[in-house]
């Protein structure tokens, strides 16, 4: 759906030369035009911004919108997660202890599905210790859902529905995401099914802002209770994100909200998938802030980023690659390293056997080393 990017800037520009009173135009003389996704001729000229033709592009543009929400629509689920807890409901009970279990309120969320399997991908805080979980589908019917597995490390749970016809979503590559580029939000805030919402990419590798080690996207796409586990998507229908969290001091949305990008979900569907849990990866290293009087003590110049290693393990990756207590790890498979939660992230998205290639500054000078990633021992 690049093209309602296309017609999105399209309109812009025309909106912007009617205000001037003005009018949009492509020199000839340079051969630059502009055609539309039905390949139509080129337009070499535009001199009239006439309400009709103002109307025919904005229906190009909600056309196109309307199209990839009718698309992804099938896909996207709510969820409903139901507790149990053991109440002593009446004097006898009181008196002999005898206990009887009740349904706590519901809990509400979201979720996409991502195999024709049935596959279903969901915030781990979504679902909970629940003994039961629901799956209502965007034709109505209501399945029972199964937890294949979940990892607090990401916030993120694997559910399986029985049944034929799914309809998956395919999840995109999250590091081709940029900043400011368009997409929606579907989900079920509040139990309203089948919301969707519009914003940007506001940034990206944000962290801190929850118990996981994920770094998250923040978006303006409003995000609300009940949200959280349904699919951030882009302008091609690809899930780039999974919806997760809002920083807000009222409990409701404010214009930022964070979701968990993809190639963190593929990674955990995966190991869940194959493995019935996630393989959790290591490099076998302590670490400690790059502070200003330790740059000094080391004879580094002021500002420098990176990760001071105190310690490796034995029989650790680190260990057979040849990184040594002192040295500063600075970059990581071509990505800059500024912190120890940095350095954390990276090992996590990387496989098991997996070769890196690690930048590290020692005595004072830079140097590559190649690792060999492998599993956690404590996976």
């Amino acid at each position: 759906m690049r093209g309602f990017l296309h017609f999105l800037a399209f309109t812009v520009a025309v909106s912007l030369s009617a205000m001037g009173g003005g009018y949009l135009w492509w020199n000839t003389q340079t051969h630059a035009s502009f055609r539309l996704p039905s390949q139509s001729p080129p337009l070499t000229s535009v001199n009239k911004t006439t309400p009709a033709g103002k109307l025919q592009i904005l229906s190009k543009v909600d056309h196109e919108f309307t199209e990839l929400v009718g698309r992804v629509m099938p896909s996207v689920v709510s969820i409903t997660a139901v507790q149990q807890a053991a109440v002593l409901n009446d004097s006898f009970s009181k008196f002999f202890g005898v206990t009887a279990l009740v349904e706590l309120p519901p809990q509400l969320g979201s979720g996409v599905i991502v195999s024709q399997e049935g596959h279903i991908v969901t915030n781990l805080h979504v679902i909970g210790g629940s003994l039961v979980v629901r799956v209502h589908l965007n034709d109505g019917k209501i399945l029972s859902a199964k937890v294949l597995g979940t990892d607090p490390f990401t916030d993120l749970a694997i559910l399986k529905v029985k049944g034929t016809g799914f309809t998956p979503l395919e999840l995109g590559n999250s590091d081709e995401v940029r900043v400011g580029q368009a997409v929606i939000a579907v989900g079920n805030p509040y139990g309203l099914q089948e919301t969707v919402t519009q914003g940007i990419i506001s940034a990206k590798g944000r962290r801190g802002f929850s118990e996981t080690v994920n770094e998250f996207f923040q978006t303006d796409a409003a995000i609300n209770p009940g949200n959280s586990g349904g699919p951030l998507i882009d302008s091609d229908g690809k899930i780039i994100a999974i919806n997760n969290s809002i920083l807000s001091d009222r409990g409701g949305w404010q214009g930022i909200s964070f979701a968990i990008p993809s190639n963190t979900v593929k990674r955990v569907f995966n190991d869940i998938r194959t493995h019935g849990h996630v393989v959790h990866t290591w490099l076998g290293v302590l670490t400690a802030p790059l502070t200003a009087s330790l740059s000094e003590s080391l004879g580094i110049l002021p500002g420098r980023r990176g990760v001071f290693i105190y310690r490796v393990f034995q029989d650790s990756p680190a260990r057979r690659a040849g990184i040594r207590p002192g040295d500063i790890i600075i970059g990581f498979g071509g990505k800059n390293v500024y912190d120890g939660i940095g350095l954390k992230n990276r090992v996590a998205e990387t496989l098991v056997g997996q070769k890196v290639s690690i930048k590290i500054l020692r005595d004072r000078s830079e140097k590559q080393v190649e690792v060999t990633i492998e599993k956690s021992p404590r996976t």
